[in-house]
C-alpha cells in the first residue's frame, strides 16, 4: 500500500492541479540570496580548532527564525509585512510538510519557492515527491 497523490490532496487540502514546483536546488550563494529575500541570513558557523567546519545545513535553524522573525513591527510597511509573511510560511511548511531529518532546520530551497506569492504551484505533488524521497533516503 502506498500514499497516492489523491491521498495527499484529500488529507492535506494542498493543490495538485496547478503548475509543477520546479526549481534549482543548487545551494551556491544561498546566504546572499537569503539576505536579498528576507534581509538577513544565519551567521556563518565558527571553525573548530582543527580548521574543519562541521557539515552546515543549507538554511536556517528554527531557533534563528523565531529569534529574528517572531513579531512583525506594528509600524511595518507592506514590504516588511510580506517578508515576515514569507518567513512565517517558510517556517510552517518546513515544520509540517517538508521536514528535514534533524527536525531543527528550515531548508533554504523552500524559502526560495516562496519568492512569488501569486504563483499557484502544485504543493501536493511536491509534498508527495518529498515524502517518497525521504522514505528512500531512510
Amino acid at each position: 500500500m502506498a500514499v497516492t497523490l489523491q491521498d495527499v490532496s484529500m488529507i492535506t487540502a494542498l493543490p495538485i492541479e496547478a503548475k509543477p514546483l520546479c526549481m534549482s536546488t543548487d545551494s551556491k550563494g544561498w546566504r546572499h540570496q537569503m539576505e536579498a529575500l528576507i534581509g538577513m541570513s544565519p551567521p556563518e558557523p565558527e571553525v573548530e580548532d582543527g580548521g574543519k567546519k562541521d557539515k552546515v545545513p543549507v538554511g536556517a535553524s528554527f531557533t534563528w527564525i523565531a529569534a529574528n522573525f517572531a513579531h512583525c513591527p506594528e509600524d511595518a510597511n507592506d514590504e516588511v509585512i510580506q517578508t515576515y509573511a514569507r518567513v512565517y510560511m517558510w517556517y510552517v511548511i518546513s515544520r509540517t510538510i517538508f521536514v528535514d531529518g534533524t527536525g531543527k532546520n528550515a531548508p533554504w530551497m523552500w524559502l526560495k519557492a516562496l519568492i512569488v506569492f501569486d504563483n499557484k504551484f502544485s504543493w501536493g505533488s511536491a509534498a508527495l515527491a518529498y515524502l517518497y524521497r525521504q522514505v528512500i533516503n531512510c
